[in-house]
């Protein structure tokens, strides 16, 4: 089987070192093209008595949408001896069900879903078997796989629909600003400080300021990746890195 004529998956366990590629490690394709289910939308709503229809207020807290979850299923199919199907199906379940894994397909290698898998309806017909990857909670949204501190690449960078978040890391002497490109998903990003001579050390975002330590910085406040350009303006003497991982529904 060429890995032209077939989508295939690299599949990574988290926590582990462990990873494969369905078709070129197991000689298994993506035989389903419904792999990736629809998002699944917090939603509330307030019934108010003498009021018509019912209040919305399903953003008023994050002031945006948010998003719950979103089912995968995987069905894998491949062929090989009837007598191997068993143990093949053996060696998936040890590896990865009930494990939390990220998913790349060779149709998208730019970004991975995330979530726990169960394996389901493995069946076999002489030569041809065939089960599924079941994530029926998975992250609502793909990540990128290059964070906002690694250096983007040509491959696999997809020219139409990725986004640029490549920042490095930056030294401040008194003051300076840092403009972090919109996106499709707004995240809180871990701020890291070093080499800090000054006696303070801040950043002030949408007219608010806060002040960092050097280490991790993370305020739920500063949001990034959303609809806007987000623009960081720092004041004193420090190393700054900006560290988080745009997405996409």
């Amino acid at each position: 089987m060429s890995k032209l004529n077939y989508n295939a998956v690299t599949i990574k366990v988290e926590g582990t070192d462990y990873e494969f590629h369905t078709l070129n490690d197991w000689s298994a394709y993506v035989q389903n093209s419904d792999c990736i289910g629809d998002p699944v939308q917090y939603t509330r709503y307030i019934e108010i008595p003498g009021r018509n229809g019912l209040l919305d207020v399903s953003e008023v807290i994050s002031g945006r949408q948010i998003y719950t979850s979103r089912p995968l299923k995987i069905v894998l199919a491949g062929i090989r001896e009837k007598a191997d199907w068993d143990s093949v199906i053996s060696d998936f379940r040890n590896k990865i069900n009930g494990r939390i894994c990220q998913f790349i397909f060779d149709n998208d290698p730019g970004y991975f879903w995330r979530g726990r898998v169960a394996i389901k309806n493995f069946s076999s017909v002489l030569s041809r078997g065939s089960f599924e990857i079941d994530i029926p909670t998975a992250d609502p949204y793909k990540y990128a796989i290059n964070s906002s501190t690694d250096p983007w690449l040509w491959d696999p960078f997809n020219f139409e629909t990725g986004v640029i978040t490549y920042i490095g890391a930056i030294t401040i002497v008194g003051s300076g600003s840092i403009t972090l490109p919109h996106g499709y998903m707004a995240t809180s990003p871990d701020i890291i400080v070093s080499n800090k001579t000054s006696g303070t050390f801040t950043v002030t975002y949408d007219g608010d300021t806060y002040e960092l330590n050097v280490g991790k910085n993370r305020i739920p406040s500063i949001i990034v990746g959303g609809d806007e350009d987000v623009t960081l303006t720092f004041t004193g003497n420090a190393r700054v890195e900006i560290v988080y991982r745009s997405g996409s529904l």
